[in-house]
């Protein structure tokens, strides 16, 4: 597959991707996801094959099980984030769960990522854009270190989990890559402030056209 960017939409986003490379933005409209989107993230993971979801969850899960983890998603203590293609499906996933909440905690405050994407959409940097706009929630929520769980064989995870900086061991065909993530600064938050707005902005108007259009299908 070729590593180029492709455009997702009939329109372009609301910040051409060159304006959003030059603000050190995301090229890709990232929405953060809340309760609201449980359908669809339940409806994007369900499609995975087998393989896939043994790659995302280092064991196959079923269906009962997908659906009993998308249900129990804590939008108030996590993070998800989510990358729509057209007609509202969800392209890709990453879910920022926090590994100690408590303030009673001892040592670093810890977060665990979990990145998914629909096969057609790989090899095309969007689990960088993911794994980016995690990391600047992470950073801006004080996390001070960032873990990824994988397997052995999970060869795209692992390259962009080196690509980023990110220290990688294994052992037994499990592999951990962790993070030291940098304190938050006015930069950060402004950056991250600026790129949430814009992604919503993008997403709505981009939902309006698509239901206008419908709309108009049927005239």
């Amino acid at each position: 597959m070729s590593s180029e960017p492709i455009e997702w939409f009939d329109v372009p986003s609301v910040l051409g991707r060159r304006a959003a490379s030059i603000l050190g933005l995301s090229k890709v409209p990232i929405v953060e996801l809340d309760d609201t989107h449980r359908p669809l993230i339940l409806a994007h993971l369900l499609a995975l094959n087998e393989e896939d979801r043994r790659l995302r969850f280092s064991y196959a899960l079923g269906d009962a099980a997908i659906a009993k983890y998308v249900n129990n998603l804590n939008f108030e203590r996590d993070s998800v984030f989510g990358i729509f293609g057209r007609d509202e499906a969800l392209l890709g996933v990453v879910h920022l769960g926090v590994l100690n909440p408590g303030e009673e905690a001892k040592g670093p405050r810890g977060a665990e990522l979990g990145i998914s994407l629909t096969a057609d959409m790989r090899g095309h940097g969007l689990g960088t854009l993911l794994f980016q706009r995690a990391l600047r929630r992470a950073r801006n929520e004080g996390v001070e270190m960032l873990f990824i769980y994988t397997l052995l064989e999970n060869e795209a995870m692992l390259r962009i989990a080196q690509k980023l900086g990110m220290r990688v061991s294994n052992a037994d065909g499990q592999c951990e890559a962790h993070l030291k993530v940098q304190p938050a600064s006015t930069g950060s938050v402004i950056r991250e402030f600026v790129d949430e707005h814009l992604a919503d902005i993008d997403h709505l108007f981009k939902s309006s056209l698509g239901q206008f259009k419908r709309w108009a299908e049927e005239f």
